[in-house]
């Protein structure tokens, strides 16, 4: 019997970040011996431990000198040598062997692969067709970030993930002994680690994932590679009574990112019908960068009854690129503004702005992007949008004129008939083009924060069984107070081509193509 699943909730992603202290090294006497420690950007939830590396991870090392890895700079000392770990982070050789000395007089950098592979080429080769054990095919390719000689110590390698994952959450009736296939997968490639490329091979085949219990619930998991799947590529369940369930997931035309988690819901119906219902839970998140300097934060209320927003927190520059979170009747109530101004508790204060006396700027104001008016159910939740994170570098005629009456509108469209949750992004641009330069004032410790140069909203919401959008942009500039929001309309669509984020991704294009002006009126 053929059954096709119905789909209740389509889709949320999460970067694998964590806030891992980086581990330092032992001291050790080296007499020019190179020694490693290591930091992952992310958590991808494939090793076997869960945490950063397993007991005896190996690596391969290559030492070179010059402008790039390429078999002119590697140095024979240093070319592919065997570095394990004992999950710490912190690397030694395998053997005397792989044992590596800084040359005299000499800077140099390295380059790295996990998991090792012996031999002379610089392609790795990648393949993922076996799934049982994940973190042997959790590939990760990193590398020193500066030049490195004899008296720095140890070296210090930042390690990004090459692959993508895809976490199915398994709902429906006589789930017992479930396995599940995802047919016509790419399932090997190889890496080129001069380049730091990944070329995917043509040898499609039919790969069985992972099925796990957490608690009462069960998993799907499976690693791919980054890209959209074959348009021919099923997930297929079946059942100890037989029975097989299809899911078109190619139909989501999803463009997979490498680092990045993609979780579902699915539900094995009867019906023989598939019903795409994006998740409300996570619906507002959009795809989620995968760098270094950028630190996911995923919030719960204080009381923990509910989500309230997630942001995507850019270390270096000190503010957040986006904040996401719905916006319903549950958030809102009588209490007044908090004032609670303090640090984020989620996020190192070493990255965060002190704030307590606003910037000192005249002019400049601490910038809500979730707005204090948008949690006022208790005096908890609305101190959480008081956090130093939520804040930016805004023009006090921008944040107190036409913003603050697109942030009143917001709500009214929320409190509106047929409308259960608004779900919002608030954004932050730091540039207009990647070689335009960011401009900084200071907080209160003399600390450089990043002033935006522009500021948007996407906005989707669910009228009937259809999703509608619509977003806003500002220059972050001195704005006339007569300014009205109409005038800042942009599709949502236009924004993610404008930021590089993808907005709402449960959607289509289409759906974020156009704006309906009987909904948003």
């Amino acid at each position: 019997m053929i059954k096709r699943i119905a789909l209740y909730v389509t889709l949320s992603v999460m970067l694998f970040t964590s806030c891992r202290k980086e581990n330092p090294i032992i001291d050790v006497k080296q007499d020019r011996a190179v020694l490693f420690s290591s930091k992952i950007a992310g958590q991808v939830q494939t090793r076997v431990s869960g945490s950063q590396w397993d007991e005896n991870d190996a690596i391969s090392i290559y030492m070179y000198a010059g402008s790039g890895l390429s078999a002119s700079t590697i140095l024979e000392e240093g070319f592919n040598k065997e570095f394990i770990t004992s999950r710490s982070g912190n690397f030694r050789p395998k053997s005397t062997a792989d044992e590596i000395r800084f040359p005299e007089g000499k800077a140099v950098q390295f380059v790295s692969f996990y998991p090792y592979q012996a031999g002379r080429e610089l392609n790795r080769q990648l393949d993922i067709a076996n799934q049982e054990e994940q973190s042997k095919i959790d590939y990760l390719y990193g590398k020193s970030a500066a030049a490195n000689g004899a008296t720095q110590g140890p070296v210090h390698l930042l390690f990004e993930r090459i692959i993508s994952k895809i976490r199915v959450k398994l709902q429906g009736e006589n789930l017992e002994g479930l396995t599940a296939q995802l047919s016509n997968l790419e399932t090997e490639a190889d890496f080129d680690l001069t380049t730091a490329t990944l070329n995917k091979k043509s040898t499609k085949k039919s790969v069985s994932g992972k099925v796990v219990q957490v608690g009462a619930e069960k998993y799907l998991e499976l690693v791919i590679y980054p890209g959209k799947l074959d348009a021919m590529t099923k997930m297929i369940f079946r059942n100890v009574a037989g029975d097989s369930f299809t899911w078109d997931i190619a139909g989501l035309t999803t463009e997979y990112a490498a680092g990045n988690m993609y979780q579902y819901e699915v539900q094995l119906g009867k019906d023989g019908g598939v019903t795409p219902k994006p998740n409300v839970s996570y619906f507002e998140l959009p795809i989620i960068s995968n760098s270094m300097d950028l630190q996911y934060s995923f919030k719960m209320t204080p009381d923990q009854s509910k989500r309230n927003f997630a942001m995507l927190y850019d270390q270096k520059n000190k503010l957040a690129l986006w904040v996401a979170y719905p916006l319903s009747r549950d958030y809102v109530g009588g209490q007044s503004r908090t004032n609670a101004w303090g640090y984020d508790p989620d996020i190192n204060r070493n990255f965060q702005p002190l704030l307590s006396k606003g910037f000192g700027i005249g002019g400049i104001d601490r910038g809500h992007q979730l707005p204090s008016a948008d949690r006022t159910k208790n005096r908890a939740e609305n101190a959480t949008t008081f956090y130093y994170s939520n804040m930016t570098a805004q023009e006090a005629t921008l944040n107190q004129g036409v913003w603050a009456k697109l942030e009143n509108q917001v709500r009214t469209w929320m409190q509106r008939s047929g409308v259960d949750t608004m779900y919002v992004v608030t954004g932050a641009g730091l540039q207009v083009t990647k070689d335009q330069p960011i401009t900084y004032v200071r907080d209160n410790a003399g600390q450089e924060v990043a002033k935006p140069k522009y500021y948007y909203k996407a906005l989707a919401v669910k009228r009937g069984t259809a999703y509608y959008t619509i977003g806003f942009k500002f220059d972050n500039v001195n704005t006339s107070g007569s300014a009205q929001p109409n005038s800042y309309r942009v599709t949502v669509r236009e924004l993610e081509q404008l930021t590089g984020y993808t907005f709402f991704p449960a959607l289509s294009t289409a759906e974020k193509s156009t704006i309906n002006n009987a909904i948003w009126n």
